[in-house]
This record gives structure tokens, sequence and C-alpha cells, in this order.
């Protein structure tokens, strides 16, 4: 288990104003809101470790265009050079010119890499089929700080869920998860993948069970829920921002 350190309303109100009013387009989103729930169970999630290895062919189109077209402007400035006269009508357009088409315009293709991603993760899986829509994507709980599940840990009255999703399932369901995570990562990293393949490899799993704050607001007929971790205050999910 994961202590709870977000225990009052009062503080959770707080952070979740400044995660709702972070940016010019939500200033004021919370205020011209209605709560329509805020409420604070454990959830269980499977932990499951999860070693992947992705190899990657990428083509560095960016730079290499860059390159190639300063080359070819600075070899048109060089040309006019020679006594023309014309300004950038004259041998500077050429070069932007000829810089532009040596760059992409007549499938320079760029510079090819192969690259290799290894990630280690102990990836969560919400534990309950109830609340998979808010099953974490990119998200790491603060493991150092988990002790031995003790009911008397946490306030009376809290609701403690019951897992209904079997290990083999979250194991399942980890590898295909940290399958999409590894392509999303080199995609954001990387230009122009030509070719993407990822090894995924499950081992241990561990059933941890995590103080989670449910918050639902209406704004206009939008319905907009943040789940916030109870021990270190982060998001976890955030659905309609």
């Amino acid at each position: 288990m994961l202590p709870l350190r977000i225990q009052g309303t009062d503080d959770i109100s707080a952070r979740v104003r400044s995660m709702m009013d972070t940016g010019l387009l939500h200033r004021h989103l919370q205020e011209s809101s209605t709560l329509e729930e805020m409420n604070l169970s454990v959830v269980p999630y499977w932990l499951v470790a999860t070693s992947a290895r992705t190899a990657l062919i990428a083509t560095d189109m960016v730079a290499e265009g860059a390159t190639v077209a300063t080359t070819a402007a600075l070899f048109g400035v060089m040309a006019g050079m020679g006594g023309r006269r014309g300004g950038f009508g004259g041998p500077l357009l050429t070069g932007a010119v000829l810089g532009s088409m040596m760059g992409g315009g007549m499938g320079g293709g760029g510079q090819r890499r192969a690259i290799q991603m290894d990630n280690n993760y102990n990836f969560p899986i919400v534990a309950l089929k109830a609340l998979t829509m808010y099953q974490p994507h990119d998200y790491q709980f603060a493991l150092q700080e988990r002790t031995l599940f003790d009911i008397s840990q946490y306030p009376k009255g809290i609701k403690v869920l019951n897992g209904d999703i079997s290990e083999d399932s979250a194991r399942y369901q980890a590898k295909t998860l940290v399958d999409e995570l590894q392509s999303q990562k080199a995609h954001a990293k990387y230009h122009m993948i030509q070719q993407i393949q990822s090894q995924v490899d499950v081992s241990d799993t561990e059933l941890l069970h995590v103080p989670i704050w449910f918050v639902r607001y209406d704004h206009k007929g939008n319905k907009i829920v943040l789940v916030v971790d109870g021990n270190s205050g982060n998001t976890i999910n955030s659905i309609g921002l």
C-alpha cells in the first residue's frame, strides 16, 4: 500500500484548481464549473515489471534538410561574387531554391539512423473493471514509500475497493500498453520513422493499494474528471480538459 498524504478536501481542491486553471484558455475554469463529485477510495493496481527494447530506423529529415539548404544557399552567394549584379534575385535565390530541392524536394531522403530504445517499467494496471477508463498511460507511483497493507493506516470509513482483474490479464494488458507507449515515445522523439519493432517482456507482478481522489465537475454540460494520486498529489488521469 501507499500511505495517504493528501487527506483533506481543501488540499485536493487547491491542487485541482491549479490543474484546471493551467493555461490562458483554462483561466477560472474551476470557478465556472460545478462540482459534482469529490471522493476518496483505495484502489488496487497490479504493478507489472516490464522491460522493453525498441529497434527503429529513422530519417532525420529536418537536420539533414537544413544542412543541405544552408550549403546550397552559400553556394549561390559565392557564385554571385564573380561580378554579377541583381541582389537577391540572382544567384542567392538560385542557391536557396537548389537548397530546397536538395533538402527534400527531389527525394533527398535525409540521413537514416538505426536507434535502440531500452526502458524498464513497473507498469500499473488498474485491477478493477469498472475503472478501466481511468487506466494510467505513462505514470509511475512513488514505490519507495510503499509498505505492507494495513487498513488501520487509512482514515476510518475510507472505501477499499476489491479488484476483479486477474494477474494474467494484467500481464497481457501491460505488455500491450508498454508496446504502445514505446511507439509513442519514439514518434515524439524521432522524425520520419521508417521501421519500428518492440520486444516487451513481463516478469514479476505485485498488487498495490493506492489512495485515489476522484473529482468530477460539470462545465456547461461537459464533464471534467480528474484522478489524483492521494499519496503524491500528482494527476494520474484527466478527462475533458
